[in-house]
């Protein structure tokens, strides 16, 4: 992996750069340059005016404008940059330079860096092009007078194709921020009940139901929700393919599904108008814009990763590429891993490679900020639906005769109307056992001719003794509905019942394609641990460990609550500001957040989201704070997060 040290301006570029700010000229940017050139440590770089060894001279791709003073250069290192331009001898590259006019020295080296992890680019074979996408930051005098020389242009492959549109976005974006704001004593939390602010106002975004197109202006035009991009990962870091891909897979053939997630900035803050009202912000940029810092779901200590993966899926089993270890995947068709502790859900993302941990708070409160400002709400059932959280869940449900060997359990019609065809469900001597079937599938409905004003439910599998007062109830549900769907915000319509009834509360919601963002199972996460109501949060992810209180882990500068209740306000410290757990109670399914907390003064993990049977409590912020780190459940799970390397 090409790994470099910081960029350099050289005492020619310091000179250019003094003549620009004095408003002598303007930087013309001319070229960017490879070399092999090796240097010593501590070997001065600045003083250079050409590269050591070149090798090759490149177009720049283009640039995305970071700050007043600061541009990111998009250049593309490839073995084939033409028909007839095509590298004959492979090489270490291990130096890089950009070029600049100056009106009175002509072209010139203007900044230069060299590699502390050098990489080889080979030969063009005459088939495949390599390529190396790279982004550089340059000083200048005024980036949006800066203009580029891109003659020759660069016949980019497809890997390149998406990386150009990502930066035309990032262009189109510039420095505009987007936010919402609330006021914090307004009870109303729906769709539009925040004021948008910036970019945002006048936009739309709609959720859809069903396998239809809707509105939503901030995924076609807004950074960072424009450039979101679903896609498959293997276990190296390496992405396979693309939503729209002919490669691309929902089911894990090609790799993990996983949400790439660009870098983007964000705020939150409060602050009290003149007439002594509170209020809420919350902001999200491509740059670090007007007090905007890097979202710490991209920091990792003090390094920085320029693109994140979040799981689609909830977490299954399986084993990984290498060595055959157990690890749990983000795939389509499959059942979620329950019932093992957050530290075993831990090491089977951790064996998945170098990159890899359990998805953590960090990028809960990333979505739970950018739901926020794309639909101005906090209650995401009446925004993307009600989820998977109205599952059927009754000791009641008994079976009412004896069976062997048997793909069917007789229970009472009017109890059968609650399940419906294609959902899973579990069997067990009594509610929430599973000691009979564990997520099999309800494949059809028959009126029993045996029992009176009771249903016959088949399902799938291998035959079982079923006896009477066996109970069937609701488990967690397999992964992969929302595929079905076109937009990335939403959920499918109610399924029927045996009846013909439709049933609400059944069906999974996505949230920029991630599926299940709430409902049908609670998630561990990661980062956190609690101490007495004290929450202790930390971003070095080789550190996450639990019952950890020092080291890595900081204490958040506030209490959480200390009793149940739907949320009325999270709290807020200013060295975490993204970090918001609930200090206030008195709120409602539709009053304040919408979602409910549960806590325990021995609770030290945070769990999110809810499960198949929580109703109108469920949502992104609902959080329990009951569990401790021996705790394993059927009803929680957990997902495996990748990042790229820092830059």
């Amino acid at each position: 992996m090409l790994i470099w040290n910081p960029s350099k301006l050289t005492t020619k570029g310091k000179v250019l750069l003094a003549k620009a700010q004095a408003g002598r000229c303007t930087i013309k940017i001319t070229k960017a340059q490879t070399g092999s050139g090796q240097y010593s440590s501590g070997e001065a770089t600045d003083t250079r005016t050409s590269l050591k060894t070149p090798v090759q001279t490149l177009p720049i791709h283009s640039k995305e404008i970071q700050n007043g003073s600061t541009l990111v250069l998009k250049v593309a290192i490839t073995n084939k940059t033409s028909d007839t331009d095509v590298l004959e001898s492979g090489y270490e590259i291990r130096e890089f330079g950009i070029f600049a006019q100056d009106p009175d020295d002509g072209e010139i080296l203007y900044s230069i860096a060299t590699a502390s992890t050098s990489d080889y680019m080979p030969a063009y074979n005459g088939v495949i092009p390599s390529v190396i996408s790279m982004s550089y930051y340059l000083e200048v005098a005024n980036a949006s007078s800066v203009t580029i020389v891109t003659a020759g242009g660069l016949a980019l492959q497809s890997d390149l194709e998406a990386l150009a549109d990502r930066v035309t976005i990032i262009e189109q974006a510039a420095v505009k921020k987007y936010g919402a704001r609330k006021k914090v004593a307004q009870q109303s939390c729906g769709a539009e009940s925040w004021e948008r602010l910036g970019g945002a106002v006048g936009l739309t975004a709609k959720a859809a139901v069903g396998t239809g197109d809707v509105q939503n202006d901030f995924m076609k035009s807004v950074y960072p929700y424009n450039a979101c991009r679903p896609c498959n990962i293997k276990e190296d870091g390496t992405v396979t393919a693309y939503l729209g891909d002919a490669n691309f897979s929902w089911d894990g053939s090609n790799g993990d599904v996983m949400l790439e997630m660009p870098l983007c900035y964000t705020s939150r803050y409060f602050e009290t108008d003149s007439d002594g009202v509170e209020w809420e912000y919350r902001w999200v940029s491509s740059a670090p814009v007007d007090g905007l810092h890097v979202n710490p779901a991209f920091t990792d200590g003090s390094n920085i990763s320029e693109k994140i993966y979040i799981p689609i899926f909830n977490g299954s089993a399986g084993k990984s590429d290498v060595g055959e270890k157990d690890v749990i995947r983000s795939i389509a068709g499959a059942t979620p891993l329950t019932e093992v502790t957050r530290a075993t859900f831990r090491t089977r993302s951790r064996n998945k490679g170098a990159n890899w941990q359990l998805d953590d708070v960090w990028n809960m409160f990333l979505l739970d900020h950018l739901f926020i400002i794309m639909f101005a709400g906090t209650q995401a059932q009446r925004i993307l639906g009600a989820g998977r959280t109205e599952f059927r869940e009754s000791e009641n449900d008994k079976a009412l005769k004896t069976k062997k060997s048997t793909n069917c359990i007789t229970i009472a019609s009017d109890k059968a109307a609650y399940f419906f065809v294609g959902q899973q469900i579990a069997i067990g001597t009594g509610m929430w056992l599973h000691n009979v079937v564990w997520g099999r599938t309800i494949t059809a409905f028959k009126a029993s001719t045996e029992v009176e004003a009771a249903t016959e439910i088949y399902f799938d599998g291998d035959p079982v003794d079923i006896a009477e007062g066996n109970v069937i109830w609701s488990c967690v549900q397999k992964t992969g509905e929302t595929t079905a769907m076109k937009c990335p915000n939403g959920c499918l319509e109610n399924p029927e019942g045996p009846t013909g009834i439709k049933l609400s509360g059944r069906r999974a919601v996505r949230f920029l394609w991630i599926e299940d963002w709430f409902g049908n199972m609670w998630q561990f996460r990661d980062g956190v641990n609690i101490q007495n109501r004290q929450h202790f949060c930390c971003n070095k992810r080789a550190s996450y460990a639990d019952d950890t209180y020092t080291g890595d882990y900081e204490k958040i500068g506030y209490v959480c609550q200390t009793s149940d209740g739907y949320i009325k306000k999270m709290g807020f410290d200013s060295l975490h500001p993204e970090y918001e757990m609930p200090v206030e109670m008195g709120g409602g399914a539709d009053a304040y957040i919408g979602d409910y907390y549960y806590q325990s003064e021995g609770g030290t993990l945070v769990i999110s989201g809810g499960s198949v049977d929580n109703t109108t409590s469920a949502g992104p912020f609902f959080r329990t704070c009951i569990s401790g780190t021996g705790d394993a459940h059927w009803g929680i799970g957990g997902r495996p997060h990748c990042r790229k390397a820092a830059i």
